[in-house]
């Protein structure tokens, strides 16, 4: 990804060091940054950033300015920030809040300035992040808490090499940059796996029994509890919870129902492998269960040999060293969430997440009952509701073109700013499904983008399915549906394509299957459909009903 660093103070060696992972912009002077955003001609918009971060020093950029006139140069280099912002929808801006450590000797009963001033540009840069859905705060005052002011400036390298910040709050700008990145490319992983035993509480369930475990309110079972408060506010950005331990069942789930203190409850978790079988398989049987990649998991196991085991049977599977002492086990998974599951922004189809999946994994056991796939399949009655595209779909449209790797047969990615284009050029029309069945809803799961070449050509610029409805053939009801809409719009002529990626194969045949026609075959598949002469084929599936919202 192309990325710009910009700052009021020299930085370079924390862009040498990003420029490892990342294609980066090098500014071409120093405190360049408002030149850099505000000349619409400028290297930086030549170089056509995806992200621009902006970490600003507040004891310089305030330094010689009078106390009166503070006020008024906040909304002004704000002003800079929100003219590059709005003139550029497709970057994603991340400017940060501002330090400034108390250096002005002063009697104790005086006003700091320097508090009302970082108050004053956060309050003001956050109500901007409001106003641009591009815009974010890079909150560089929590790097500073937990790493400490002392630790993370460095005035030995400041006076040597004008650079403030030391070793580590480099690192600590670093890291958090590329988590960054990753959310905006929707590097988001999607469940995490629990062991049991001395990972959710202190000792053996079944040596140490319901009271012998530790988990409680104080002392040496808090550390556990307090870990499983942040594991659920994970849950609750829509982030899948399984549980892999090898126990006996009746024990296991009687801490989880009727410990007093256990946070985490049945209806918490998804997905319960709770037997004596290895972990890796029971991790492979979860993935065909949720119908998710293995490398969408997170495992955590106190125990070295499990965590050997998985990771060598499950390459693509994260498996994090669990810490040595549990007492910094609210640390471990505060730093686990930024690094594989952060967001962005949480939708309300993230909230929902959770009990979709559930009801997934439902449908999956239930699928087990019945012999005949196409008789499971209509027995789930499932209901597809497809619109053109509202104001309120915006952002998941976005993100399932960000994020669906599986059913998307051309993997182009937009931002919520490219839609909002789309949508004011006439050029485009959007469909958007929510898909529901007796087992509940899916939510908006399912988008079609249709670029008008012409008043008779239309074409599939994307055709994208969340993994969590695919293999029930839902997909040829809404083409069909979709193909009956655009013929009576007066289109005569259909195109499709089809990219090859890694993770799209298995929508490599689906035009095929369709009735389509390939027109061309290179790195990647185009297709045409006649609307005018084509008659439905017997391979399209009746699994789905339409509605037409």
């Amino acid at each position: 990804m192309k990325v710009a660093l910009l700052s009021n103070i020299n930085i370079n060696t924390i862009i040498q060091k990003l420029s490892l992972d990342n294609e980066m912009f090098f500014p071409e002077g120093y405190n360049t940054w408002v030149q850099d955003l505000i000349q619409k001609d400028s290297n930086l918009y030549k170089f056509q950033p995806k992200s621009i971060f902006v970490v600003i020093d507040g004891n310089e950029l305030f330094k010689n300015v009078d106390v009166n006139n503070v006020e008024v140069m906040i909304e002004q280099y704000l002003s800079y920030i929100e003219m590059s912002v709005k003139e550029n929808p497709n970057i994603y801006y991340f400017i940060s809040d501002i330090d400034m450590p108390l250096i002005k000797l002063h009697p104790v009963k005086t006003f700091r300035v320097e508090r009302e001033i970082e108050y004053n540009w956060y309050k003001k840069l956050y109500d901007l992040s409001e106003k641009y859905n591009n815009l974010y705060v890079f909150d560089i005052k929590k790097m500073i808490e937990e790493l400490g002011r002392e630790y993370f400036y460095s005035s030995k390298v400041w006076y040597l090499s004008s650079n403030k910040f030391s070793v580590k709050g480099e690192k600590k700008i670093i890291r958090a940059i590329n988590q960054l990145i990753n959310a905006t490319e929707g590097k988001r992983k999607k469940c995490l796996v629990l062991d049991l035993d001395n990972t959710m509480w202190g000792g053996v369930i079944g040596e140490d029994g319901l009271e012998g475990i530790s988990l409680s309110d104080n002392k040496e079972g808090a550390r556990f509890k307090d870990f499983q408060y942040r594991i659920k506010e994970i849950k609750d950005t829509g982030i899948i919870l399984s549980i892999v331990s090898k126990n006996n069942y009746d024990d296991a789930m009687e801490v989880i129902n009727n410990h007093p203190d256990m946070v985490l409850k049945e209806n918490d978790f998804v997905a319960k492998k709770i037997n004596w079988n290895n972990k890796p398989q029971n991790i492979d049987e979860l993935a065909v269960e949720l119908n998710i990649g293995k490398d969408s998991f997170v495992f955590i196991d106190d125990n070295p040999v499990e965590r050997e085991l998985v990771s060598s049977a499950i390459p693509e599977i994260n498996v994090p060293e669990f810490p040595k002492d549990t007492c910094q086990l609210e640390k471990f998974i505060s730093e686990l969430y930024y690094d594989n599951f952060l967001l962005l922004e949480l939708t309300d189809e993230d909230k929902k997440k959770t009990e979709m999946y559930e009801q997934n994994y439902k449908r999956t056991q239930e699928q087990r009952l019945y012999s005949n796939v196409d008789d499971y399949l209509k027995s789930l009655e499932t209901e597809v509701q497809i619109n053109k595209i509202r104001e309120e779909d915006i952002t998941r449209v976005a993100q399932l073109t960000q994020k669906t790797n599986q059913f998307n047969l051309t993997t182009k990615r937009y931002t919520e700013s490219d839609i909002i284009n789309m949508i004011s050029s006439n050029k485009y029309i959007i469909y958007v499904g929510t898909v529901k069945d007796k087992f509940g809803d899916n939510g908006k799961c399912v988008t079609l983008i249709i670029e008008k070449k012409n008043n008779v050509i239309a074409d599939i610029d994307s055709f994208i399915m969340s993994c969590r409805v695919m293999g029930r053939f839902i997909e040829d009801a809404i083409i069909s549906y979709v193909e009956e809409d655009l013929k009576n719009n007066g289109f005569k002529v259909i195109r499709a394509h089809y990219y090859p990626t890694k993770k799209n194969i298995p929508v490599k045949d689906l035009f095929e299957r369709l009735g389509y026609d390939i027109v061309n075959i290179h790195d990647n598949k185009d297709y045409e459909l006649q609307l005018n002469s084509y008659i439905s084929n017997n391979k399209r599936k009746n699994t789905a009903s339409i509605i037409e919202c």
